[in-house]
């Protein structure tokens, strides 16, 4: 099938969105905005035509639902992702396109998890969705990871596998990841924690309130990895919700909790206020990370951020904001001159 010069632009954007990413330039690039402008001139004569699933339709659809997302529409955007899912059934599903157009094909399952994050549960299943494990040499095994029930622990560590290479590759100098394996091993985690407990699900996990808030927070942190459209950062409105309402239940159960239970309390409030709770000033938030910072004897940056350092924390991303967290928590301190 060949590919109009447009959807390869559309395409290529990708790459340098990536870059960007973790070189935190924030903005929606100027080739963007042409794509979504062109797109509606397109979108009309493709799906009215012979090529209403062709690579450009799709790529059509795509912005459109994008456009979406960037201007915080998300009942169009559902619209146009469940056209798009129609559309890329009549190709064959989601792993044909994956072999015909990886780069495009991407491009939905990203849409389609960001969507779940905000309406509950995602169009795709995970096990539609190919799984790139990217292993590299980490050394993290299961004896590492926070107390976990055993269907959870699994996801836990390749998660916190991809946070250490990571962080490997940024602190070693060595290349970064390819785009699309980034996404796509990106995209897996994301789909495979979503189906674990949907978000528009009720939720009765195995651990109790401890899984509960180890899988939002983990949804939390898989956010912060995903390249922002715009600087107008997303919310995801039902993660936050539940995961604040997870944490202020978890922290009222925690007057026994052993130094485990109170470890993944500071990191939940940590990750909350660096990813889908960052837009909020949360005066408990504050107070609850003093708390939990004196339980554990930490009094200072360094010592909390070793603390935080046991979950997946990527400190080219995190360890600014942060520390700002950990400084405005000071600020508001009884103890503080």
């Amino acid at each position: 099938m060949v590919k109009s010069v447009w959807v390869n632009c559309v395409l290529a954007d990708e790459a340098s969105s990536y870059v960007d990413f973790f070189e935190r330039k924030p903005g929606i690039s100027s080739k963007a905005l042409y794509h979504i402008s062109r797109a509606y001139a397109l979108v009309n004569l493709k799906l009215s035509g012979p090529e209403a699933v062709s690579d450009s339709a799709i790529a059509a659809v795509v912005t459109l639902a994008i456009y979406q997302q960037i201007h915080h529409q998300r009942s169009a955007g559902l619209i146009h992702l469940n056209g798009l899912y129609r559309m890329i059934q009549l190709r064959g599903g989601i792993s044909r396109l994956m072999k015909e157009n990886r780069a495009l094909a991407l491009k939905p399952l990203r849409l389609d998890v960001e969507l779940a994050l905000e309406s509950g549960s995602p169009l795709f299943r995970s096990d539609e969705v190919p799984v790139n494990a990217v292993s590299d040499d980490s050394r993290v095994t299961k004896e590492q990871l926070p107390s976990t029930a055993p269907w959870f622990s699994r996801i836990m560590l390749d998660v916190v596998n991809f946070a250490s290479l990571l962080n490997g590759r940024e602190r070693e100098g060595r290349m970064k990841l390819d785009p699309l394996n980034y996404t796509e091993t990106l995209l897996s985690l994301l789909y495979r924690l979503i189906e674990v407990a949907p978000l528009g699900q009720s939720r009765s996990l195995p651990g109790g309130l401890y899984d509960d808030v180890a899988h939002l927070a983990m949804l939390a942190f898989m956010t912060t990895l995903l390249p922002e459209y715009g600087s107008d950062h997303s919310s995801y409105l039902l993660l936050s919700n539940r995961l604040e309402r997870a944490i202020q239940d978890f922290h009222a159960m925690s007057a026994g909790t052993p130094d485990s239970g109170l470890s993944l309390l500071l990191w939940s409030l940590f990750i909350s206020g660096v990813s889908v709770l960052k837009r909020k000033d949360h005066r408990w938030r504050s107070l609850l990370i003093l708390e939990t910072c004196e339980r554990l004897d930490l009094y200072d940056w360094p010592a909390v951020r070793r603390q935080l350092c046991g979950f997946p924390w990527i400190h080219t991303l995190h360890d600014v904001p942060g520390q700002c967290l950990w400084e405005n928590a000071q600020r508001r301190s009884p103890n503080t001159p």
